[in-house]
C-alpha cells in the first residue's frame, strides 16, 4: 500500500513539474554514518533478517519465506533505542519474546558484525560492495588475448536482423547528463577497461525519452548519471568471456546477444544538481547482491526514495524498468531491434 501511495504522489509531482509547478519538499533526511554502518543482513540459527533505517529509526525486517530474496514480504519490527547499539523489540514474533533486548557488536572499523536478539546471536553477512570493498571478479589471466579475440570475432548474422537504432551521442542530445562510464575505465566489476570509447550513445527516440526523465527529476534536485548505454556486441563478448566459469550465467552468451547491443537499453543513477556529486544509492553498479533488486526492502529511507524516484521518472518517460537491476531500463520493443557491433563516428 505504501508503495502505491508513493507512486501516486510521484505521479502528481511529475505532472506538477511538467506544468511549471514546484515539487513538494518531502525528501527524507539521510541517516548518520554510524547508523548506516550497522544496516545490513544478519543470519544464524537457520534464520535471516535485515536491519534497515526508516525515517530515523532502526527496523528489523525478518524473512520468513526462504524465496523472499528482496525481503519485500517480510515481517517488520521497530527497534526502540535504549543507548548506543542497544535496542529493544516490543513485539512478539519468530525471533523473540516480548521486550527482547537487541545488541549490536561492531568491528574496529565501526561496521556491525553481529546482532544478538533475545540471547540469540546472528552474524553479519556483508553484501558485495559493502564494508568499503567494491565488488570485483577474479582477474582474467589472459585478458589481452580475450580482448583481441573479442575485437576480431564476427557477430552471428541472425542478431543483425530487425530495425536498427539511430544512435546519437548523449552528451549532445541530452543537456545536463553526467557520465561515469564504468566500462571505459577500470572502476568496474572486472577491474579492467573494456572499451576505449569515452562517449555514450543511445537510440534517438530513447534519448528523447531520457531527456524527458531528466526534466521530471530536475524539480527534485537531481540529474541523471549514465553508467552505460549502447554497448557494441564485441564488448559484450569480451565481458562474457572474462567472467569466471561459475559466473557465466550473469550475462547472456554472445550468440544470444545483449539488450545493450540494440542501443535501446541504458544503466543510470542520480547525481545532485546542487553539487554535481553522485547521489548515494542503495547499491553499487553491477553489484551482485540482493540490494540490486528494485524491490529490496533494506538500506535507508533516502536510498529507497532515490531508487524509487529514479524508477518512477524513467517509467513516466516510457522506459521499462528491470526488476533485478534497479539501474537498468529498456525503451520500447527491444526484441524488434537489431543487435549492433559498430563504433559510432
Amino acid at each position: 500500500m505504501k508503495y502505491r501511495i508513493l507512486s501516486m504522489l510521484l505521479c502528481l509531482c511529475f505532472f506538477a513539474a511538467g506544468h511549471g509547478w514546484a515539487a513538494p519538499a518531502f525528501e527524507p533526511k539521510d541517516c548518520p554514518k554510524d547508523l548506516k554502518y550497522i544496516l545490513g543482513m544478519y543470519y544464524g540459527n537457520g534464520e535471516m533478517f535485515l536491519l534497515r533505517e526508516n525515517n530515523g529509526e532502526v527496523e528489523l525486517v525478518y524473512r520468513f519465506g526462504q524465496k523472499d530474496y528482496t525481503f519485500a514480504g517480510s515481517n517488520v519490527y521497530p527497534l526502540y533505542k535504549e543507548h548506543f547499539d542497544s535496542y529493544t523489540i516490543n513485539e512478539s514474533g519468530p525471533l523473540n519474546h516480548l521486550d527482547a533486548a537487541v545488541r549490536i557488536e561492531r568491528s574496529r572499523e565501526g561496521y556491525g558484525v553481529s546482532c544478538s536478539v533475545g540471547g540469540n546471536r546472528y552474524s553479519r553477512r556483508f553484501f558485495a560492495g559493502e564494508n568499503g570493498r567494491p565488488f570485483r571478479f577474479a582477474p582474467a589471466s589472459d585478458w589481452q588475448a580475450l580482448k583481441t579475440a573479442a575485437a576480431t570475432a564476427v557477430m552471428p548474422a541472425q542478431l543483425g536482423a530487425g530495425q536498427q537504432a539511430q544512435l546519437v551521442d548523449l552528451a549532445q542530445a541530452v543537456p545536463g547528463l553526467k557520465f561515469d562510464l564504468r566500462y571505459a575505465q577500470a572502476d568496474n566489476c572486472f577491474g579492467q577497461v573494456l572499451t576505449d570509447d569515452q562517449r555514450a550513445f543511445l537510440d534517438a527516440d530513447a534519448a528523447q525519452a531520457l531527456a524527458q526523465a531528466q526534466q521530471y527529476l530536475k524539480p527534485y534536485g537531481y540529474g541523471i548519471l549514465v553508467w552505460e548505454a549502447y554497448r557494441p556486441w564485441s564488448v559484450s563478448k569480451l565481458a562474457y568471456d572474462a567472467l569466471p566459469t561459475d559466473k557465466k550465467s550473469m550475462l547472456p552468451a554472445p550468440e544470444a546477444g545483449f539488450s545493450h547491443n540494440t542501443g535501446r537499453s541504458i544503466d543510470v543513477s542520480l547525481y545532485l544538481l546542487a553539487t554535481g556529486e553522485n547521489a548515494g544509492m542503495i547499491s553499487g553498479f553491477d553489484e551482485p547482491s540482493v540490494r540490486q533488486y528494485a524491490s529490496f526492502a533494506g538500506g535507508t529511507t533516502l536510498e529507497r526514495y532515490r531508487r524509487d524516484l529514479l524508477r518512477s521518472a524513467m517509467q513516466m518517460a516510457g522506459f521499462t524498468a528491470s526488476e533485478t537491476e534497479w539501474w537498468h531500463f529498456d525503451y520500447g520493443d527491444i526484441k524488434g531491434f537489431a543487435h549492433l557491433n559498430v563504433k559510432p563516428q
